[in-house]
């Protein structure tokens, strides 16, 4: 399973709190081909599916995972951090 690290985790929250997602709606880790942004992920706004997985803090729903996703991330890392780009997220694959 992939793992979200607590500060990736307040920063998704702060992000949900600024947008006020209508129901059922919510962040989604996504990559190519469903990603078409730069960098090899993103995180999109998208309904929940009944399949998918999630992650929660506090028992609010803060990020959507697809079931066919999920092996490929299950050594992954999702973190908020300063990079060379400034703050953002990363997502550590190995």
């Amino acid at each position: 399973m992939l793992t979200v690290t607590a500060q990736a985790k307040r920063e998704l929250k702060n992000i949900l709190d600024q947008r006020k997602l209508g129901a059922g709606r919510c962040l989604r880790l996504a990559i190519p081909p469903a990603w078409t942004g730069p960098g090899d992920f993103g995180i999109v706004i998208d309904d929940e599916k009944s399949d998918d997985i999630t992650v929660t803090l506090r028992g609010t729903k803060i990020l959507l995972l697809s079931q066919q996703l999920a092996p490929q991330m299950s050594t992954s890392v999702l973190d908020y951090k300063d990079t060379p780009q400034g703050m953002g997220f990363t997502l550590d694959v190995y």
